[in-house]
């Protein structure tokens, strides 16, 4: 009798890490992006890598993104791009759908690290982009006033003095300018629809309330495909890590964000 209790524990134990490996199997499997929907570059993760280590980092991670979550509900300003940017288990499909968007891996890349440095939600920030540029590293405006509008963002040769030609026409330089200036406009503003009208008419048009017919046209072009981009990364990304995320995990809000 004693031996066939030892025989039944010791197979109620193999089953027990059969099952446990299978689930773990299958939350990696389910939980990160695809390997054809990534950049090559992007380290992947296998069952053998599951160390305790790296247990930890992934268990810290869902804690992460339940928080932010969970934050987001109750402080609008963080933005579901951003929150998935952040979090190491849906950066990289953050990447990819964005990659999709714009067809550039520099631009791509150039404009979420400086969104993300700038607290500016992605859609913005890419809706500005293909506003001004049609995400053309090389596009150039010459404006009336004899001033020349140039790169990924247009920045305007008056106002940015310190560049040169070659800087005009770096994404990661022409990033850098334009969500810093556009982090400006929000903040003197106070609203979307306001900044995005100071940077592209200037704010001592839009503080005295001149702002120009092709201003407010320039600014419901961009708010029209930001709309596009939230329901499409809402569609693609949002609803793939909401359905995706284990059950019964309950996160309390602390009413801190990541920056």
């Amino acid at each position: 009798m004693k031996e066939t209790n030892n025989i039944s524990n010791a197979t109620f134990l193999a089953m027990f890490f059969a099952v446990l490996l299978l689930v773990a199997s299958l939350l990696i499997y389910f939980l990160l992006p695809s390997s054809n929907q990534i950049d090559a570059n992007v380290p992947t993760l296998t069952i053998t890598d599951l160390t305790e280590e790296t247990e930890e980092e992934l268990s810290q991670a869902f804690q992460d993104y339940f928080t932010e979550v969970a934050a987001s509900k109750i402080n609008n300003s963080i933005d579901d791009g951003l929150t998935l940017y952040r979090q190491p288990l849906s950066r990289a499909a953050v990447e990819w759908f964005y990659f999709q968007i714009t067809g550039n891996k520099d631009v791509t890349q150039a404009i979420l690290t400086e969104a993300e440095k700038n607290n500016i939600p992605l859609s913005l920030a890419f809706a500005l982009a293909h506003t001004e540029s049609n995400y053309n590293i090389k596009a150039v405006n010459k404006n009336t006033n004899s001033s020349i509008d140039r790169g990924l963002f247009q920045l305007n040769s008056n106002s940015f003095t310190e560049l040169t030609e070659e800087d005009f026409f770096d994404p990661y330089v022409s990033s850098k300018y334009g969500m810093s200036h556009l982090k400006f406009c929000l903040n003197t503003a106070g609203n979307e629809v306001s900044a995005l009208a100071m940077y592209n008419a200037g704010t001592t048009k839009v503080r005295q309330n001149r702002t120009p017919q092709i201003t407010l046209n320039y600014v419901g072009k961009i708010m029209t495909y930001q709309k596009m981009l939230d329901q499409l990364f809402s569609e693609q990304v949002v609803a793939y890590y909401d359905t995706q995320m284990v059950p019964g995990i309950s996160v309390a809000y602390t009413g801190n964000s990541k920056h």
